[in-house]
């Protein structure tokens, strides 16, 4: 019996030190960098006030040096009428999505409707398609 009580009281033990190491924080803070956008410097939280997860963050940190140029390039007629804000989240959108092996236009044509639900392929593709060529490039 006395076997069986000091079995309990040390897994009781070990539950309990496994469950602290879980409740601390193994989180990095994501440094806040900031990014050139038609002429004005930028962090994500400004360009992206309601959208600047986690995610988007650690896009922006990574590709925000590539915004103002494909700002600038040709992302259609339906792009051209897309907010700075639009268009910046659907081009890191596309390049979290495609730096991710597997991830094709399909997964960002999905993730794109989220927040466009009216807009089709051939409104959304030249996002994907500008973002793999000037904002990361390199996936």
């Amino acid at each position: 019996m006395l076997v069986v009580a000091a079995l309990l009281g040390t897994g009781f033990a070990f539950y309990r030190a496994l469950s602290d190491v879980a409740q601390t924080s193994t989180e990095r803070p994501l440094a806040d960098d900031v990014a050139t956008v038609r002429g004005r410097t930028v962090t994500c939280v400004e360009l992206l006030p309601d959208s600047c997860s986690f995610d988007m963050q650690f896009a922006f940190d990574r590709w925000g040096d590539g915004l103002n140029a494909y700002l600038a390039s040709d992302l259609g007629p339906w792009g051209r009428g897309v907010s700075d804000a639009s268009a910046a989240k659907l081009g890191l959108q596309a390049c979290n999505l495609s730096s991710i092996p597997g991830q094709t236009y399909l997964e960002f044509e999905r993730v794109a409707r989220a927040d466009h639900p009216d807009a089709n392929t051939s409104q959304l593709y030249p996002f994907w398609d500008q973002a793999r060529r000037i904002l990361c490039p390199a996936g």
